[in-house]
């Protein structure tokens, strides 16, 4: 039996669960609704710094006693942030419940940014840093992230540049903190083995010394603009992205960008694999990717050939895109949509996915989402939707990004010949 249930606690911190009968775990965590979005070129990059300091000591537990925590009951703890939520989360045991809320309402209550702790993590963050730039299929989608929205919060990276964040302070921290975490702000969800009424167990305790100060974090406006950067390095291949304007998170064209993407560039059996890769042979990996975000989105050709093959990549890439206001096959159509239900099947097997699920859905709609109407959506997914959509995508400036020993150059005049503009 799979129950939902979503409670609006008194401070105005949201508490969702989904109880499943039959899992022996349970994942829960709190969702932050504030990410790199949130930032200013003076602090990008310090909502992933809080992120990493939440497990770096408490009041009443060192580093190390919040991990032996979590992992002596077997558990499994982690954090991560994106443009426009931190979250921070637990695996353990159905039993073990009250030790993961116990956990991590500690560490977002009661944090110290002690120096010693930050420095050490400055000193892995900057790392993690590093790594990104060396690594070019990384690294391209911050830059097409920057190209796509320029000189806006969206637009900058979620690691952050070194030169900020080796100034981060403590006291920027807690600055930032006290900002954005806050209960109007916050959600505390769990999927898996539990009840909602053992949720509201612990409200007392743990959910209700939250502060009530709203920060209206999602008023935040970007726009996408669109434009070329190169990033030119003696590398073995050349990495591109190909990007257009998208859609939003709460778009009516959101599943309809879906499965264009997905009949595009979504898989093996996908127009772009199937013609750049598996026809011609120019590539390894070649797909199609989407972002969508309170109030923009991005779509996207990634792929990475040799610079000579660069120009071809494009040119049939460009084709592929442009057929697709053309002709799609009721075959592909309708396979592309029994590969959605599917997967929105399978998802409710992982407590993981669905605690993920269940607080993505809230952040956006207020609410979890029911199943049907999901599927519901993607059933009314029209042909003719997809080819008014990829008249919207191609009619947007064209993004252009390249990382290896091609530039931009390469690519810019074979869009331009296929009548995309380049922003």
């Amino acid at each position: 039996m799979i129950k939902e249930n979503l409670t609006k606690m008194d401070n105005g911190l949201r508490v969702v669960t989904k109880s499943i009968d039959n899992f022996e775990s349970v994942v829960l965590g709190y969702w932050v609704e504030a990410g790199a979005v949130c930032e200013d070129e003076t602090s990008n990059g310090i909502s992933h710094f809080l992120e990493h300091m939440a497990f770096k000591g408490t009041t009443t537990r060192t580093a190390k006693q919040i991990a032996e925590a979590i992992e002596s009951v077997g558990g499994y703890s982690n954090a991560y942030t994106s443009r426009e939520a931190t979250a921070f989360h637990a695996r353990v045991l159905k039993d073990d419940k009250n030790v993961a809320i116990d956990i991590l309402s500690d560490i977002m209550q009661n944090p110290t940014f002690q120096k010693e702790e930050l420095e050490r993590e400055r000193g892995v963050i900057l790392q993690e840093i590093s790594q990104t730039n060396d690594t070019p299929d990384d690294i391209i989608f911050d830059y097409f992230q920057n190209v796509a929205f320029p000189n806006q919060s969206m637009g900058r990276p979620i690691l952050g540049p070194t030169k900020i964040v080796s100034k981060i302070t403590s006291d920027d921290l807690r600055a930032y903190r006290d900002q954005y975490y806050n209960a109007d702000n916050m959600l505390f969800c769990a999927a898996g083995n539990v009840s909602h009424e053992e949720v509201l167990n612990y409200a007392d305790k743990y959910f209700s010394n939250f502060s009530r100060k709203k920060t209206k974090v999602h008023d935040k406006e970007y726009s996408y603009h669109g434009g070329v950067y190169s990033d030119v390095r003696d590398l073995e291949q050349s990495h591109a992205i190909i990007g257009f304007n998208g859609v939003s998170s709460l778009s009516d064209d959101y599943y309809t960008m879906a499965i264009f993407s997905s009949i595009l560039g979504g898989g093996m059996s996908s127009r772009l694999f199937q013609e750049v890769r598996e026809k011609r042979g120019l590539v390894y990996s070649v797909y199609s990717f989407t972002s969508s975000f309170r109030h923009n989105g991005l779509f996207g050709i990634y792929a990475a050939t040799s610079k000579d093959k660069l120009s071809e990549l494009a040119d049939v890439a460009a084709a592929e895109l442009l057929k697709m206001r053309d002709y799609i096959s009721e075959k592909e159509f309708n396979r592309t949509k029994t590969q959605f239900r599917a997967n929105l099947l399978m998802s409710q097997e992982s407590s993981a996915a669905l605690c993920e699920q269940i607080a993505n859905q809230t952040m956006i709609f207020g609410s979890p989402l029911q199943r049907q109407d999901i599927i519901e959506k993607i059933d009314a997914v029209t042909i003719e939707d997809i080819r008014k959509l990829t008249d919207k995508i191609i009619s947007s400036n064209v993004s252009v990004v390249t990382v290896g020993q091609g530039n931009a150059d390469l690519i810019v005049p074979v869009l331009e010949r296929k009548g995309l503009h380049v922003g």
